[in-house]
């Protein structure tokens, strides 16, 4: 993988046309990840985007509304309740003083999931959720998260094939969420970005 071609191409899109040591490092972990399971670049593209959309654009793992704590986060998300944007509050505490928020690079959310990627990755994210903040478990947690569908019943990877149509890569945000409408055509330009930088790249 040459990452001075890739990056050299995505450059120029990147919020004031730079790129920092953070996000170069959130593509390259990424990439590398994807690489290694030996993934179609059209795979790796989109969840590159994925990952730019719900870290806002930062490519490291992040607690929901760019929260700097715990409380903060859970702050942002009864905010969104309390103004009736969301018709569950899922950041209040569990019993054990654990709050299911969106974290790390694909903003996982709700205790069963929590507890899905968790059993997957081979680590007590219920009784951790935080280490979702690492990129050790945010990585496989986004990748093979979106694999195997383990975010949206019946929706995975295998929507998209090589050279995807705009209306494949439009819908293949119901990978993720069911926001297809209002956030699947700007993920999907993300998506058609990275791609061709991975095809120039390789």
């Amino acid at each position: 993988m040459n990452y001075a071609k890739f990056f050299g191409r995505i450059r120029p899109y990147m919020p004031r046309g730079r790129l920092t040591q953070n996000q170069v490092k959130g593509f390259e972990a990424i990439i590398d990840f994807c690489a290694a399971r030996g993934m179609r670049r059209s795979h790796c593209a989109y969840i590159l985007a994925t990952a730019y959309h719900e870290t806002a654009f930062r490519m490291q793992p992040v607690r929901e509304g760019l929260a700097k704590s715990n409380l903060g986060a859970i702050r942002a998300v009864t905010s969104l309740y309390d103004r009736g944007i969301i018709s569950r509050n899922y950041a209040l505490p569990n019993a054990n003083g654990h709050s299911y928020y969106g974290r790390g690079l694909v903003q996982l959310t709700f205790i069963e999931n929590y507890k899905k990627v968790g059993d997957l990755l081979g680590v007590d994210l219920v009784n951790s959720p935080d280490l979702m903040l690492q990129n050790e478990y945010s990585v496989p947690a986004l990748v093979l998260g979106m694999e195997k569908g383990l975010f949206r019943r019946r929706r995975n990877l295998s929507m998209l094939p090589s050279l995807p149509s705009d209306d494949e890569w439009i819908t293949a945000r119901d990978i993720i969420n069911g926001d297809v409408k209002k956030n699947g055509p700007k993920i999907a330009q993300h998506a058609k970005l990275f791609l061709l930088a991975l095809q120039e790249a390789k």
